[in-house]
């Protein structure tokens, strides 16, 4: 077992020393288009999310913008671009957290987020540290990365609370829902997640039910019941390629892909229950109560996103720690060669989902003539998106259909 354990953090410090020195040489080298993150602009630096994140802050405090309750629109409300703030991100520029900071705070975040993600997989061999690799230095997560987008701390976060709510503590459970509230109030999308914190639990006490409740009504609180609504006008939905979400497909290809894409996604969805069902081993989640957490705490969060509302490829960094469970499956040699398949299968799914933007890439240095191949790719990913969303849906059910006790 020490054997073991020195194996992991010894995978563990190596991929997070890989991907730290990188984020180093990528900003002094802007070399993230090597990565297939397509630079914004050349007037747009690193880090540009960060930056426009507290600057919005900055210039809401000094006046500008349009005010809707307790959110403030820049330039407006009706403007089609426009960025927005609200609490407690504006206490934090009342505290000093300004926009001459974004380079600190954004490497600050950068790493939070790398340790959280290393230490949410943990990786006991090389093999599960390659797929953590993979996944970190794919075009959507470096897409977060290069424009440092404060999903990169909602991630974090996330992986925070499951690892707490797979504690056997009820106290360190409770800090986990208090670590979901506190989410909530930064990203008002993580709420679900929150106020179901409890059915994480194999041992629902009421006490942690009621402190996911009081934790989310807190962040509520915080952000004001109004303001949430306001927020319902929040940035435009994302229009290009590098945008994901249920409604993209209605909207950029019509009526016949949508249905196409749900189809295929319900389909993928009852076989894979079929196949599974009857092959779940006893407490098969229980093995692994920590990287169980992680997907259904991430799940909460990242597919109901997907469905109502498209957004950048860069919120795929809320996906990932569903994945650190998968990855255990597949060197999981005691397992039905049925379920490592299909953890392989959902691996791989995500892997095209999350790196599609690096051939789309190359094919538009190769000129207009490649217009169709990077609209192939692009239908390829969105199509993938549905599925990788239903198999997830799978994986989540009988995760908590599982009720075996949290171990000793």
């Amino acid at each position: 077992m020490r054997h073991r354990t020195a194996r992991g953090w010894f995978w563990t410090s190596t991929a997070l020393a890989i991907v730290l020195a990188a984020t180093v040489v990528l900003y002094s080298t802007r070399g993230w288009i090597w990565l297939g993150v397509t630079p914004i602009g050349d007037a747009r630096v690193p880090f540009s999310d960060a930056a426009a994140q507290l600057a919005a802050a900055d210039d809401c405090a000094n006046g500008a913008g349009e005010w809707e309750y307790g959110v403030c629109f820049l330039p407006s409300v009706r403007a089609e671009t426009h960025s927005q703030t609200y609490e407690p991100w504006l206490t934090f520029q009342r505290l000093g957290l300004t926009a001459s900071l974004y380079v600190p705070v954004a490497f600050a975040m950068i790493g939070v987020f790398y340790l959280a993600l290393c230490l949410a997989f943990r990786p006991a061999n090389g093999t599960q540290a390659a797929w953590l690799l993979l996944f970190l230095f794919s075009p959507a997560v470096q897409l977060a990365i290069e424009r440092a987008n404060f999903d990169l701390l909602t991630s974090a976060i996330l992986c925070l609370a499951a690892r707490c709510l797979a504690d056997r503590r009820p106290a360190v459970a409770i800090a986990g829902c208090l670590a979901l509230g506190v989410d909530t109030s930064l990203k008002v999308y993580t709420g679900l997640s929150a106020i179901l914190a409890w059915i994480v639990r194999r041992d629902r006490r009421a006490m942690i039910a009621i402190a996911a409740l009081l934790s989310t009504l807190a962040a509520i609180a915080i952000v004001g019941p109004d303001s949430i609504i306001a927020l319902g006008h929040g940035a435009p939905e994302g229009r290009t390629r590098f945008s994901t979400g249920a409604h993209w497909l209605m909207r950029e290809r019509g009526l016949a892909w949508s249905i196409a894409a749900a189809v295929m996604a319900s389909i993928a969805f009852a076989v894979a229950w079929l196949v599974l069902e009857h092959r779940t081993p006893r407490a098969l989640f229980s093995r692994y109560p920590h990287r169980t957490a992680l997907l259904q705490i991430a799940f909460l969060t990242a597919v109901p996103l997907f469905l109502i509302k498209d957004s950048y490829d860069y919120r795929f960094v809320l996906w990932l720690p569903c994945l650190s469970l998968l990855v255990a499956f597949v060197c999981d040699q005691s397992l039905d060669r049925a379920w490592r398949r299909f953890a392989l299968v959902l691996l791989s799914l995500c892997a095209i989902v999350f790196c599609a933007e690096l051939p789309c890439m190359l094919l538009d240095r190769l000129g207009s003539g490649t217009a169709r191949l990077v609209d192939g790719i692009v239908l390829i990913k969105q199509f993938s998106v549905w599925i990788v969303a239903a198999l997830l849906a799978v994986l989540f059910a009988l995760s908590i259909r599982d009720r075996a006790k949290l171990p000793a």
